[in-house]
């Protein structure tokens, strides 16, 4: 870290305000080594506060060699203009599904991400149930509002009705091994805190360990902005006593706004012209006269009247009034518009707003990255948004929890490449069945299991001493088993002679990389062809063909299993199965 530092980046480090730190130096709490007009310089490698330690103690650039060991799956809700999505994606995050309900900020998604699968609507009509199994993360930064609190705190249900429900079900839905939540930073302390006890109390009850949340200064992650979100990391129950999450660390330096604007190290380039709003005359005449850094206390006494009217006469301090930005600082948090009057964010040198792609800079967008909609719409998709560097930052963080993750079930690698490697050689003691031959011997079908239509509801339902196929569905099947939803199993070209064909009973889908969890029934047995429900295939194909019915979730996850047959079919009982997992 660069050892000098204002008064006001300090400020802005610590989350206090300017005169909060004059009066630390009036105290004599700090000492600065000099001062200047504008302001205070202080030392940054001798002041006591820990988070000047963090930034001295930067690992940020190690931390940026951070990369997925595999491909990583994730949805994102609640995904604006981009700046969650972008900086999870630079950080290593293969992003299979965008939610928004605004439609120029889809079309921005788009237009950026493409070949991207955006649904466009509310999320209250999404249903998320066929990308279960399907994802590792999910992320979204769901709208704050209060929850209902009648009864006896009943957790989910009192959030129905709230974006954080649908966040809650989208979980649900989908059960990824993690999710990120980002709000604002008053979101614990919100009516009160009981609407965070109902969150923690939701993320429990889904099945996550809430890592205790954190309120993280975007000026610390190498964002020229004084922007504070609270971020929430949930792990599933299944990982979350074998890895621990690593907040990201902070850059090592302030970034300003001359950083941002001009050629240095955040951009290559000077800030490229773009379109923006103006002022009017009047204002425009009135601003003029405030320097950088200042407001409308540096204007005389008549012309702040005439600017404030009737607030000139309220208390408080009401700086952001006549506001006018200093290059030597970082911008205050970006609103959704540029030039309102209470929240005024006047160019440090030139009298007018900033412009998009000023705006986006501050965000830490890249210049590359096109907001799609009117002038209007495009400031409030980047005044909206998370900060690009920020998200990257904490990207990074959950591609290493994810690399962790991983590590803990090395089973799953194995299988990978014990499949790969024993589907290479068919052992001869494990010749194929004739299928021709087969089909001539039982014309109607080889097997056909009694069965009552009920739904199983617990193991006492289930005969242990029955027979089990498991089987590998491939991906281009996975569909309808991961919503438990099959109707028919279709073999490969090839069945082992050894597998007790006239005694199965049960069927479990072995899902690659994952394991088992569903249990089917298997109603009849059959050679066919997939000429049957694809009419592309070959209709002399001939298969086994397996007509299922779920029975019910035997595992609440994938349990990983080791195949025995050419790694691809296991027949056993149902007992065996249970105790094995």
């Amino acid at each position: 870290m660069q050892s000098l530092i204002n008064s006001t980046n300090l400020a802005s480090v610590l989350g206090v305000s300017n005169s909060t730190v004059n009066s630390w130096v009036a105290s004599g709490k700090i000492s600065p080594l000099k001062k200047d007009k504008s302001y205070f310089y202080f030392d940054s490698s001798i002041l006591p506060f820990p988070e000047l330690k963090e930034m001295n103690a930067s690992t940020w650039e190690k931390e940026e060699s951070i990369k997925p060991l595999k491909q990583f799956n994730s949805i994102e809700l609640f995904a604006g203009g981009g700046g969650l999505a972008l900086g999870l994606h630079e950080a290593g995050f293969n992003q299979i599904l965008f939610n928004e309900f605004d439609h120029d900020a889809c079309d921005t998604l788009r237009n950026n991400f493409k070949n991207s699968n955006v649904i466009e609507g509310d999320v209250h009509n999404v249903d998320f149930t066929p990308y279960r199994g399907k994802i590792d993360f999910l992320s979204g930064g769901f709208p704050c509002q209060a929850f209902s609190y009648a009864g006896n705190q009943k957790g989910f249900e009192d959030a129905r009705g709230t974006l954080f429900f649908e966040l809650a079900r989208a979980i649900e839905e989908t059960q990824p091994k993690v999710f990120l939540g980002e709000n604002v930073k008053g979101l614990v302390s919100h009516d009160n805190g009981k609407t965070f006890k109902v969150i923690s109390k939701i993320i429990d009850e889904l099945g996550y360990y809430l890592v205790p949340p954190r309120v993280l200064k975007a000026v610390m992650y190498k964002v020229p902005q004084k922007r504070e979100r609270i971020f929430l990391v949930g792990i599933r129950k299944d990982f979350a006593d074998k890895v621990t999450f690593h907040w990201p660390s902070p850059y090592h330096r302030v970034m300003t706004l001359q950083d941002t604007f001009y050629k240095g190290e955040l951009y290559d380039c000077d800030v490229p012209k773009s379109i923006g709003q103006k002022y009017p005359k009047r204002k425009a005449e009135i601003l003029s006269l405030v320097p950088q850094g200042g407001d409308w206390r540096d204007l005389p006494e008549d012309l702040q009247k005439e600017y404030m009217k009737g607030s000139f006469y309220l208390g408080g301090g009401k700086t952001g009034m006549a506001r006018r930005l200093s290059l030597n600082e970082p911008s205050l948090t970006l609103t959704c518009a540029p030039a309102q009057k209470q929240t005024e964010r006047c160019h440090p040198i030139e009298t007018r707003p900033l412009t998009i792609r000023e705006y986006a800079r501050i965000q830490t967008f890249p210049d590359n990255w096109v907001f799609e909609g009117a002038v209007a719409d495009q400031y409030k998709q980047i005044g909206n948004a998370v900060p690009v560097n920020l998200a990257y930052a904490i990207g990074r963080s959950l591609i290493r929890l994810f690399n962790d993750i991983d590590a803990q079930n090395p089973e799953e690698s194995r299988f990978e490449e014990a499949n790969r490697i024993a589907n290479e050689m068919l052992p001869p003691e494990l010749f194929p069945i004739d299928l021709l031959d087969l089909q001539k011997t039982y014309p109607e079908g080889f097997l056909r299991n009694a069965h009552k239509k009920r739904k199983h509801v617990n193991n006492s339902d289930l005969d242990d001493s029955k027979n089990v196929l498991i089987s590998l569905v491939t991906s281009e099947n996975i569909d309808p088993f991961s919503q438990q939803n099959a109707k028919l199993y279709y073999t490969g070209k090839k069945f082992p002679s050894i597998v007790k064909l006239n005694k199965l009973y049960y069927f479990m889908p072995y899902t690659k990389g994952k394991g088992i969890r569903d249990l089917y029934l298997i109603k009849v047995a059959r050679v066919g062809t997939k000429h049957e429900v694809r009419q592309e295939c070959d209709e002399n194909d001939i298969r086994i063909v397996f007509e299922i019915e779920f029975v019910k979730q035997l595992f609440d996850d994938y349990k990983p299993i080791k195949l025995m047959i050419w790694h691809t079919f296991t027949d056993t009982n149902l007992r065996a199965i249970l105790s094995m997992c």
